[in-house]
């Protein structure tokens, strides 16, 4: 890795220089110290296994008196030398374009924009400069970029922090890219003995494809970031808010006809204090945090004794965040609230008292209730509550110590229960970024997965793009029968939300596919972190005319699963695909698990002339398995 950590702000109105300050070597990497007081931490972290580097700063005031003014702090401002390419640098932007309100994830056109990968041409001199919207962090732009050349290298960059970040790219002199990442809004004087941190960065060199680039970036994520095993990612059975005796009834029918998850996940709708009946004012009982006395007497404990006498361990979605105007949590504390905009309150979560309090109310029911994945949904933007309150020489202090609680919430929960799975879900995938990998698998990577004819084409896209960098997110299906939408949704984590709420109950063919499938999931899971490598362009695109495939790659076990789908409108009843990679002088055994037809090919075929797969109806699928004799 030939980019050295550098970062860059103003102080007082002038540029930081290396200069001013007292530069010292330290176990976490570098400290710099200024003669007025102000301390700077480079904490620098190596990863030479897949050649990427990445680094936090800290600020400490360690006077007794204010200190300057920090300002417009760039966590990173490093430069890139990617050689001789004919001066022109093409960059790959991880986006969720287009509007991803909750009203427009009900249509197919918009879903099928997110996480979709956008290109752009570099130049010299040129300049590009992105963020998020509204205070999260992947709200229509994710934290996550790729610098690609044409000689076949490049530089893949992750912005680490969950709120609103800032990212630009310039194409100096050369073939030098300077890279500024970091918060999009410093302008702050901190009090004394005061320490805060600002956003990290992870920077990936690889040579090769794009296709290399990612791989390495998410067995960096898998074996470096995320804090638990694939095997622990939630594979989940949904039901939302529905009274005990039909939760009970639901589990009692999943026994019969042997359908079993990993999980019994309860969304939104068991809180509160009366109300429509069941999920029906979920939004308007969030500052109720007590298990709803009409509709669960025993408190879900009858619940999750039923759920555990199947073996499976309990799920329970919260969104502590979010304040309802006139609920307990904003009529008993109002100075923890931001000033409303008359429908939701966010709650100062940048107050350690408040972080306290919601550590403390949090164990309460993880004990009370024995939850072992704990889901943390955020339905609001944030931002204007930030700025609005923001101090004068105070700009972005609210933003950056409410971001650290939430790291230290999150951090605290997983040091008193080590077991504890946080599912990070924020409207469905808001919120993601290398710091909440650190601590949170995001299961419920979109809003489109509510709407149960949500398109599966639409998911199979998505799939493209989000594997690029991300191996531990989720996937939900809410059709009972339909393996086409089931098999778009696959992915490390998994929720079955086949019979919810007022939903019809499934037929005796519907709980026999359902059992099937689950246990088809629980053979494919382990493939769906690993390697993973497009295999049709038409992927990339919502097209229903042509195919989507995908394969998944474990080169330790020598062998992987290849997803196809022939689309409703396709034509074409067999396509071939090259299998890069796989061991040209071995042979290898294909299975298709359809119709457990085996055949042997050997590996310079498959890397020549490629797999031939044959799906002989529209709308249906293929999964196939492989593995060197």
């Amino acid at each position: 890795m030939n980019i050295f950590p550098r970062f860059s702000f103003n102080y007082n109105g002038r540029p930081f220089e290396i200069s001013d300050a007292k530069v010292t070597p330290a176990d976490h990497g570098f400290l710099y110290e200024l003669s007025d007081g102000l301390c700077i931490e480079l904490h620098k972290r190596e990863y030479p296994k897949y050649n990427a580097v990445g680094w936090t700063l800290w600020f400490e005031n360690k006077s007794k008196t204010e200190s300057g003014l920090i300002s417009d702090i760039c966590d990173c401002d490093a430069a890139w030398c990617f050689g001789g390419n004919g001066g022109y640098s093409q960059v790959s932007v991880f986006g969720t374009a287009g509007n991803l309100s909750y009203e427009t994830y009900r249509h197919a056109d918009q879903t099928a924009r997110e996480f979709e990968v956008t290109k752009n041409v570099l130049p010299h001199g040129g300049s590009l400069s992105y963020h998020p919207r509204g205070g999260r962090s992947s709200s229509y732009q994710m934290p996550f970029f790729d610098l690609y050349t044409s000689d076949c290298c490049g530089l893949i960059v992750a912005v680490g922090w969950s709120g609103q970040w800032q990212a630009s790219f310039s194409h100096l002199d050369g073939d030098i890219i300077q890279i500024k990442t970091g918060l999009q809004y410093t302008a702050f004087k901190l009090r004394p003995g005061e320490r805060i941190r600002t956003s990290s960065v992870i920077l990936l060199e690889y040579h090769g494809t794009q296709t290399d680039g990612s791989n390495a970036f998410r067995r960096l994520v898998k074996y470096e970031l995320c804090p638990y095993t694939p095997d622990s990612f939630p594979f989940a059975i949904e039901g939302m808010g529905m009274p005990t005796e039909k939760h009970l009834y639901h589990i009692e029918q999943f026994r019969k006809h042997g359908v079993k998850a990993d999980y019994y996940w309860i969304d939104a709708g068991w809180y509160g204090k009366g109300g429509a009946a069941g999920a029906g004012d979920w939004y308007k009982q969030v500052g109720n945090w007590q298990v709803r006395e009409d509709e669960h007497p025993d408190g879900l404990a009858d619940v999750i004794s039923a759920a555990g006498n199947m073996g499976m361990k309990f799920l329970l979605w919260m969104e502590p965040e979010r304040v309802y105007p006139g609920t307990d949590l904003a009529v008993a504390h109002p100075k923890w609230l931001y000033p409303t905009d008359g429908f939701y309150i966010l709650l100062r979560l940048d107050l350690d008292e408040v972080r306290e309090y919601l550590f403390d109310m949090i164990c309460g029911f993880i004990d009370r209730l024995h939850i072992k994945c704990f889901r943390q949904d955020f339905n609001m933007e944030p931002l204007q509550s930030w700025r609005i309150t923001d101090e004068i020489n105070r700009g972005g202090i609210n933003e950056i110590k409410y971001i650290m609680n939430l790291y230290r919430l999150w951090d605290d929960l997983r040091a008193k229960y080590p077991d504890l799975v946080i599912d990070n879900c924020a409207s469905g995938g808001r919120r993601i970024d290398i710091e909440t990998l650190r601590r949170s698998v995001p299961v419920w990577r979109t809003d489109a997965f509510c709407e149960p004819d949500c398109d599966a084409d639409a998911i199979q896209t998505q799939t493209f793009g989000f594997n690029r960098f991300i191996p531990c997110a989720g996937g939900v299906c809410k059709r009972p029968g339909d393996t086409y939408t089931q098999r778009s949704a696959y992915s490390p984590a998994l929720v079955g939300s086949w019979w919810w709420t007022d939903r019809p109950e499934p037929t005796e063919e519907q709980f026999e596919w359902m059992a099937k499938i689950c246990d088809e999931y629980r053979m494919l899971r382990p493939y769906f972190s690993c390697d993973f490598y497009p295999l049709e362009n038409c992927g990339w695109s919502y097209d229903h005319g042509g195919w989507a495939a995908y394969r998944y790659d474990r080169p330790e076990h020598n062998d992987g699963v290849i997803i196809a789908f022939r689309r409703s409108g396709s034509c074409c009843v067999t396509s071939s695909y090259i299998l890069e990679g796989v061991d040209a002088d071995g042979i290898y055994t294909v299975t298709d698990i359809d119709t457990n037809e085996t055949r042997q090919i050997p590996g310079r075929t498959l890397v020549t002339k490629g797999l031939s797969v044959t799906i002989p109806n529209r709308r249906e699928s293929k999964v196939i398995l492989y593995k060197l004799n």
